[in-house]
């Protein structure tokens, strides 16, 4: 197993296998993997709590409203979507080193990430020994949860020996009260309304004490917006995947067995690899590589999410899986490799 060149020789150093076809038990060697783009959708949700309140019998009798809290339910509305992109190591493109015993010459030499993404792989003592640093995460613009001061439970009233009619009353004649200072501090207190800071106190204060008072009639609805997640790894055979469902009482359930409408996500590559005449899958999975490794040329694709039939996002972006694998043969070399798509970026001979 030993090729001549002028002027010296090269021993297969190793010899890269597809990961499936390894025989069990095989240690002299190691695995490598290729990343794929796995899409992270970070589904922005706004969750509306109803909540009844203890009086709202009497509702419609002391405030003539029909608009109050009958029973609890929580309600679910879809605002937004963001998308961003994180590597992670591809089972399809997965190999397996399996370096030779050979006395004296040069050695192989791989650097790998925790995960097995390849990071660079050399024969030899190529012209720079160049350092690779650490990958640096990109940290992407978190969408945080919007914070409410509003709480769910309601003002605490004197019940002892009262009825729930008594309470309604009493809570009745404590909001028309509330109503008429206020009214008393816009039209009556001049002096008051030329200090705007004091006005503005005192008429937040009041207006808290009528909505606390009236909650215990109409119910409260408490609202928050909370980020829902879902991983999507897009795939070169099916176009169109399903990955999510949303409903307004169930709110967002990842896969397809939930209730709701269906979120689909759609990628469409740009065919910017198509022109190159690359090996099959099946010759990738069936042939061994002697002192040659597998890398990527990436694609671009255009990804939709879509939610009932509407478009919520549309992006360009560089889909790994859905490139072009070949091999690149070593020959005193250093070949340098991006983690996050990888493609071979760098190359050093000696």
């Amino acid at each position: 197993m030993a090729l001549t060149f002028v002027g010296g020789s090269l021993r297969a150093q190793f010899t890269t296998t597809f990961a499936k076809n390894v025989n069990p038990g095989q240690q002299n060697g190691l695995y490598y993997s290729l990343p794929q783009t796995m899409l992270k959708l970070d589904f922005l949700i706004e969750e509306t709590e109803f909540v009844k309140g203890p009086l709202s019998d009497y509702a419609s009798k002391y405030l003539e409203l029909e608009d109050y809290v009958e029973y609890e339910t929580t309600e679910f509305q879809l605002l937004d979507v963001k998308m961003s992109t994180e590597a992670c190591p591809d089972p399809s493109a997965t190999f397996f080193v399996a370096l030779a015993t050979v006395r004296g010459g040069n050695k192989a030499q791989f650097d790998l990430l925790p995960n097995g993404i390849i990071r660079s792989v050399g024969i030899g003592d190529p012209a720079e020994n160049e350092e690779i640093k650490p990958l640096t995460k990109m940290e992407m613009p978190k969408c945080c949860p919007e914070k409410t001061d509003e709480k769910t439970g309601f003002i605490g009233l004197m019940s002892a020996g009262k009825t729930n009619a008594q309470l309604a009353k009493e809570v009745a004649d404590r909001i028309e009260e509330v109503r008429k200072a206020k009214f008393y501090l816009i039209s009556g207190d001049v002096e008051m309304a030329q200090n705007p800071e004091t006005f503005n106190a005192m008429y937040q204060k009041l207006d808290e004490m009528e909505k606390e008072y009236t909650s215990l009639l109409l119910g409260k609805r408490v609202s928050k917006k909370v980020v829902k997640t879902v991983y999507v790894i897009p795939n070169k055979e099916v176009a169109m995947q399903t990955v999510a469902k949303f409903s307004e009482t169930d709110g967002l359930t990842v896969g397809t067995g939930g209730k709701g409408n269906m979120i689909t996500v759609q990628t469409l590559p740009l065919n910017t690899t198509a022109a190159i005449n690359a090996p099959s899958q099946s010759a990738v999975e069936s042939i061994s590589y002697e002192n040659k490794v597998f890398y990527r040329l990436p694609e671009m694709a255009n990804v939709r999410v879509v939610f009932d039939g509407r478009t919520l996002l549309e992006e360009r972006l560089i889909v790994n899986q859905l490139g072009v694998l070949l091999t690149a043969p070593l020959s005193n070399a250093k070949l340098v490799f991006d983690p996050e798509t990888g493609q071979i970026v760098n190359m050093r001979t000696k």
